[in-house]
């Protein structure tokens, strides 16, 4: 793990020497020229092989290396050279190819990218932007380290980490991130928006816990990311610019090319929450351009914050269909977002959705970290047990990539890697009676795709589960308490009370439950001899594995 603080000045060099290294896929210019009222930016893409984030006379250029101004993109010559066309308001970045690595600063933020922004942003807002940042200089060079990668490797993902205080930066730290601290098998992660919870001084406390975890960490832009006082999109994103660099872009690992979308548009007025979910038509543009060099038997993953379709969520149809039409010539494809605080997998259709080929397009739309907001009662270290309104405990994903091949694995925070579903039957099920006693069966990572089955140990065989459109059991059972809990006006009394009145109260309500795409149900029946039996549940995923998982039913006699 390199660590290194970087801020990305002039580097000047001469450099007249170049890498061999495989040659791209596609081809696109290594200069740009500027028009009417741009800049021109140029540099050199370089193996640093000291490390010292200067171009030294000994160090050769990269050829074939993407470099973008967010919109266009060029490929390095033989000497690593490029030059692009910046306004006034740009940031010139980097596309970091398979076998390289950029650096990254203290906080494990890949540094990857030059901000250009000489007028600095708007004086109205709360969270400071990009500082004026001068005129564009002569050159700017990015250092790159070399790294044989592989084409198998693994990554963690976060959804949604939105802490609103310091205090739920602490939860994330003290109920996931001490899980991951020295893990060795992960080669990087990556937040899908909602970072923190609109206050954007938290940027820097929650960037020094995550690095805890020791490896290069992506970002992602959420709505609750953004500067509320911007007067439109455009500037909406300064803080996180400021901290992160460009809210779109892209970089390799083994034969997977992750391009970051930021797909929250915000409205064009001062102090506005309001925005949709797309992209606007620069955004489409450096997609478009970038996947003209991606080869089309790799394996190509958009990451967003808002989901393509969730629950009614806010995606433009036209851009959906914009993106997909990008997509059709590339038959291994893979999406992931976050925001709406439940954990699915969706799968887009030819026939039913604007996806255009015979195998359906993978959307996984990644559970919290925290849970419904870092709401609930608190544990007995102090954590609130947070579960999301599907019926998902809190939590984070793994993808393991293996060429084009990838699986997606669910870990609940403070459960074993094995605690994969929740078992739901009711208590003192009375034989022979006329009730119904259903077998509800949440598989967190469950999709259509997955095929559940139960038996009664010594009592029945395997007898198949029917998938069903309905809410967990589970939650629905703690969103009951909370209705309880103030009706009885708990929480007022405690405030009441002078001996309690200085303290917090130990929970906060559960927001309402949310049908879950991952439950099966099965009726029981009642035709049980008395005494303890157990159940067996067995459930085949989407990549050919089974899990099991166990569950008492205890019988009573019908008096």
């Amino acid at each position: 793990m390199r660590i290194t603080t970087l801020s990305f000045i002039l580097l000047l060099a001469v450099v007249s020497c170049n890498i061999n290294q495989d040659k791209p896929s596609g081809s696109l210019p290594y200069s740009i020229k500027a028009g009417p009222g741009e800049n021109q930016a140029r540099g050199v893409v370089f193996h640093d092989k000291n490390e010292n984030m200067v171009l030294d006379a000994s160090e050769k250029g990269i050829e074939g290396v993407a470099v973008s101004n967010g919109t266009n993109l060029v490929q390095t010559n033989n000497k690593g050279e490029y030059e692009l066309p910046v306004s006034d308001d740009a940031i010139i970045f980097v596309i970091k190819p398979k076998d390289w690595i950029t650096p990254v600063n203290s906080n494990n933020l890949p540094q990857f990218y030059y901000l250009h922004k000489p007028n600095g942003y708007p004086g109205n807002f709360n969270y400071k932007g990009v500082a004026p940042t001068g005129e564009l200089p002569e050159q700017i060079n990015f250092p790159l380290y070399s790294e044989k990668g592989s084409k198998q490797f693994k990554m963690v993902v976060f959804g949604d980490p939105q802490p609103y205080n310091i205090e739920q930066v602490d939860f994330l730290a003290e109920d996931v991130i001490v899980e991951l601290i020295g893990r060795k098998d992960l080669e990087f992660g990556m937040t899908m928006g909602d970072i923190v919870g609109d206050d954007l001084d938290l940027f820097s406390p929650l960037n020094q816990a995550v690095s805890k975890i020791g490896i290069p960490w992506y970002n992602v832009l959420g709505n609750h990311d953004i500067n509320y006082m911007a007067p439109n999109d455009r500037l909406s994103d300064e803080t996180y610019e400021r901290v992160y660099g460009p809210a779109t872009y892209a970089f390799v690992y083994g034969d997977v090319h992750f391009i970051v979308i930021d797909d929250v548009i915000h409205e064009d007025s001062v102090g506005s929450w309001q925005y949709v979910g797309g992209l606007r038509p620069d955004q489409f543009a450096f997609v478009s351009n970038y996947l003209k060099i991606v080869p089309k038997e790799d394996l190509v993953v958009l990451t967003m914050h808002i989901p393509l379709a969730q629950h009614g969520e806010t995606f433009r149809k036209s851009d959906q269909k914009k993106l997909f039409d990008l997509l059709k010539e590339f038959p291994h494809t893979l999406s992931i977002s976050a925001h709406t605080h439940v954990h699915d997998n969706q799968f887009f259709h030819e026939g039913s959705s604007d996806w255009q080929q015979a195998t359906p397009h993978h959307h996984f739309n990644v559970g919290t970290t925290s849970g419904s907001w870092w709401n609930g009662m608190r544990s007995e270290t102090d954590v609130p047990h947070t579960m999301m309104r599907d019926g998902t405990p809190n939590g984070y994903s793994f993808i393991s990539f293996k060429g084009t091949d990838y699986i997606i694995d669910w870990k609940v925070a403070g459960s074993p890697s094995d605690h994969q579903m929740n078992i739901h039957v009711p208590r003192g099920i009375v034989a022979g009676s006329p009730d119904t006693v259903l077998l509800t069966v949440n598989f967190f990572n469950g999709s259509e795709q997955s095929i559940l089955e139960y038996r009664i140990l010594e009592l029945t065989d395997w007898q198949k589960m029917d998938k069903v459109d309905k809410y967990d059991p589970y939650y629905q059972m703690i969103d009951q308490r909370w209705k309880n809990l103030n009706k009885l006006n708990i929480k007022e009394h405690w405030k009441s009370d002078t001996t309690l009145a200085d303290q917090t109260f130990p929970g906060t309500d559960m927001p309402q439950p949310r049908k879950s795409t991952h439950l099966w149900e099965a009726n029981l029946g009642t035709d049980w001899p008395e005494g303890r039996h157990i159940i067996e549940v067995k459930a085949n995923d989407r990549y050919g594995r089974t899990f099991i998982a166990y569950h008492t039913m205890r019988v009573v006699e019908n008096d």
